[in-house]
């Protein structure tokens, strides 16, 4: 991640951490070094547990409590998975993007597209709305692994 991006959110994360009265705590404090760190990388808390563990800076309980604040405070983009599983990026009002999910890997990428944030303003136009904000998530196969039935 860039560090202009990183430097953005942490004061993002950090007014808005501070606004609702969450003090910082180690675990707290680790966790959004941590997501500033991995940027707009979808993890799991699992995978981001992982991650802290070396430094035991947090329970999995707290590191589940942590993103379940961040994602409230909307801090977080959450993604679920067919697998069931959540993963979360950082939220940054300036670098908008959706994702592209590959069915038969589970492989996740994201893509940006101008013509489709037209178009869905458009629809929030055409529907009377203001719209705060939206994610897009397509699910696919690549053409080079998709089988037709002739």
């Amino acid at each position: 991640m860039d560090a202009a991006l990183r430097d953005r959110w942490l004061e993002r994360a950090d007014r808005r951490l501070t606004g609702a009265g969450l003090r910082a705590g180690a675990a707290r404090t680790a966790v959004v070094e941590l997501l500033a760190r991995e940027g707009q990388c979808l993890l799991t808390v699992q995978e981001i547990s992982d991650l802290l563990r070396a430094g035991r800076a947090a329970s999995p309980a707290s590191v589940y409590r942590v993103i379940d604040e961040l994602f409230e405070l909307g801090l977080l983009h959450r993604l679920d998975g067919r697998d069931g599983v959540a993963r979360f990026e950082i939220a940054d009002p300036e670098r908008h993007h959706h994702h592209l999910v590959d069915e038969t890997t589970g492989e996740v990428h994201a893509f940006s597209d101008d013509a489709l944030e037209q178009a869905i303003a458009q629809v929030g136009r055409r529907l009377g709305i203001q719209l705060t904000s939206h994610e897009v998530i397509l699910r696919g196969i690549a053409h080079d692994r998709a089988t037709t039935d002739t």
